[in-house]
Formats: C-alpha cells, structure tokens, sequence
C-alpha cells in the first residue's frame, strides 16, 4: 500500500497555522464588536494553552499572563514561542488527517501568506504614521538633554538618538508606510515583501542591538516577509542573479460564486481601504491629547545659593521642568519626580508627588533684575527660598549645532 504521508505539506500547513496563531486575532480585532462577540474568546483559549504550557511542562507553578506594559519580550511571550507551535501542530494534525482529502488543504499555505500580507502591512503603517507626529521618537527635552550617556539605556540611548532628526524620522516613516501599503494588494506583493525585509531586518538589528523589548515581534514581521516572498524567490533569482528571460506570476484566488467574491471585495474594500485610512486619522487625531500644554518656565534650574535642606535632610540642587513634569536632583544624588497640575500666569506652578495628592505643591518663580530665578518652593510645612540660574533647550549645544553644508573640520563632542 502506497503512503500518502507528504512531509512538504505537513511543514507548509504547520507554518500556515503558525502564522495564524501568532498574528490571531490582529487585524480582525478591528472590525467593530467583532473582538467582544467572538475573538476574544478565542485567544482567551491560546492564552490558557500557554499558561499550561508553563505550569505543566516548564514547572513554572506560579506562571501567569502579565498586564500590558509595553514590553514583547516577557518571560510569557517567550513561552508562547514553545506554546504557539504546539497549537499550530494540533491543529496540522487534525486538519490533515480529518480534511486530508479535501482540495483547499493544499492551498492553506497560500491563504496563510495573505492574512500575512496585511498583518506585517497594518503593523508597518501603523508604526510608520507614529513617527511623523509626537509618539514612538519624542524629540529631546529638558529631561533628556541634561542626562549623561552614562546614566541612558541602550534603548534610552537609540530613542534619543532617533528622536534628535525630524528628517530621518520621516524617512524612516515613508519606508515602514509605503512597505506596508504595497502589502496590501497583490499585484504590488513582491516590492513591498522587498521592502518590508529592507524595513524589518534594520527594526531587529536595533531591537537586538540597544535591547529594545520588541525582539520577538520584530524578529516574526521580518520571518513573515520573507515568506512572503519566499513564492517568488526561483523567479527573482532568474532575473537579478541568472539574467534568464521570466515572468513574475502574482495569481489571485478563484472564487467560485457571487457571493465569496463579494465578500471578497468588501473584506478588501475595508482592510486595505477603510482600515488604513482610520489608523492615519486616528493617529493624527491622538496628537491633541499626546502634545503637552506648553510651559513658558521649562528649563533646567541650577542652584547657586540660598538652598536649604528638604525635609529628609538633603539638599537640592537642581530642578528641571519639562512641560507637565518637575524633576529634583539632590546632594544625596537622588532624583524626585512630581507632576504638573496647574501653571498660571504669575509663574505659580502646582505640582503634586502623587495622582489623588488632595493639596498639591507650590513653586513661585521670579526672574531677578541680575538675570537669576528665585524660586519660591512650599511643600506642606516646608519652605525653601532659592537662587538660581535657568538654561534653556535652545542654550544646548544638541539644539544649536543644525545642519551645516560646509564643515572646514569634523565637529565630533
């Protein structure tokens, strides 16, 4: 008896599922009541599978689903690297030896490959709007221009570094926005996978090399691109490295009735259409929440006399306002942090050390004939009267420098 056993379409159908439960339910989570009604129950049920993975099989007693907080590179996510196969090899298995017959099995790699397509597309322009306005790259404030590389983290040290040109920012943005549009639609598929390798490999080089904590996302959009175009790879080959004669082939999928092809369409019409017009507004949209209520006293204020200890016993010196935040240096080289709540007209700034701090702090600034600040601070039965001088973001070497056509000699600091 002849084995049917096809070890090319056990890996591809494995990789197909793998694709579809790392990147489930993203982007469907979008479409409206869509993730409440269905999905969510769904991942809830990828999500135990991960937990008993740890528990059971890592010994991990204790292991649980963090809360969000920005970081991919959880000791949890790193377990779904084990626990995502898993599932993605049931699933194999149940399909192939339950559907083995049915024709759409051999095209489920294929399929697997589209929602590909516009799972890394969507990501791509979604992170390439972020960095035309205020979001992933902030441009230098007080805060960081008076922090020494020492004290920076690596990715401290890479976000600032990024943050510093508006120019390559936009470059930066115009390649992850026009690699995630030529996603989109199949025709223009083999430039953008092209692209979105250029775009991703630099991503993952960054993550990797300033301990960025998106590793493990970045490293899947840079796999999926490059399987992605892994169809086209013989025919590429032909023509940039063999120089034969051959056509790129881009096939479409051959619905059957009306109906699928409608909904086809309309599916097209919204995730390749609508949805990323809605994820450009809606970043443009944040920015009024995102930029800060301008304070006409940000600096970094340096104490020069008259600065008496606090209430643990140290002494101030110096402060640094930076929009709705204050930050105070003290002799025991400790750092305090306090938020903004209320800047008036009389250069009155109310801060708290606290969110439901009932009765915030008072910081009275007046500028001096001699071209000092006096800095009038009462915090609860504590006052302090201060003699200061003020530098300014536009007194940093960082924001004077520019861009210069002509350079007689290296100006490296």
């Amino acid at each position: 008896m002849k084995s049917t056993f096809n070890p090319k379409l056990l890996l591809k159908t494995w990789i197909a599922f793998y694709i579809v439960v790392y990147s489930f339910p993203s982007p469907f989570h979008y479409i409206p009541y869509l993730n409440e009604l269905v999905l969510k129950y769904f991942v809830a049920i990828r999500d135990e599978f991960t937990i008993l993975i740890g528990k059971k099989l890592l010994g991990q007693t204790d292991f649980e689903k963090p809360q969000m907080n920005g970081s991919g590179d959880t000791s949890y996510n790193y377990v779904e690297l084990l626990s995502f196969p898993i599932i993605a090899l049931i699933l194999t298995i149940l399909v192939l030896v339950i559907f083995r017959k049915k024709p759409w099995v051999t095209k489920l790699f294929s399929w697997s490959l589209i929602y590909a397509r516009y799972y890394v597309g969507l990501i791509l322009i979604s992170y390439g709007v972020s960095k035309f306005m205020i979001g992933q790259f902030p441009s230098p404030g007080i805060y960081s221009l008076e922090q020494t590389f020492g004290e920076s983290s690596p990715m401290g040290l890479a976000w600032r570094f990024f943050g510093y040109s508006d120019t390559y920012k936009i470059f930066m943005g115009l390649s992850e926005v026009t690699a995630g549009l030529l996603l989109l639609f199949r025709r223009t598929t083999v430039l953008g996978a092209m692209m979105a390798i250029a775009v991703t490999t630099n991503i993952v080089l960054v993550n990797f090399s300033f301990d960025v904590p998106v590793k493990l996302m970045s490293s899947h959009l840079l796999f999926f691109s490059i399987l992605i175009l892994l169809p086209s790879a013989k025919v590429l080959m032909d023509f940039f490295i063999f120089q034969k004669p051959t056509r790129l082939l881009t096939p479409g999928i051959n619905w059957k009735t009306k109906t699928q092809r409608k909904l086809w369409l309309a599916g097209k019409l919204f995730f390749a259409g609508l949805l990323p017009i809605l994820m450009i507004t809606g970043h443009f949209m944040s920015q009024s929440f995102m930029r800060k209520k301008a304070n006409e006293w940000e600096g970094a204020y340096t104490f020069s006399q008259n600065n008496f200890p606090d209430s643990t016993g140290v002494y101030w010196t110096n402060i640094m306002i930076d929009q709705n935040r204050l930050d105070v240096k003290t002799s025991g080289k400790n750092s305090h942090y306090y938020t903004i709540e209320d800047v008036n007209e009389k250069g009155e700034i109310f801060f708290v050390r606290r969110g439901k701090q009932e009765d915030p702090y008072l910081l009275k600034i007046h500028k001096n004939p001699e071209g000092e600040y006096q800095l009038l601070v009462t915090m609860g039965d504590t006052k302090m009267d201060i003699t200061t001088t003020r530098k300014l973001k536009s007194d940093y070497l960082l924001m004077q420098r520019g861009f210069n056509w002509v350079n007689e000699y290296p100006f490296n600091r």
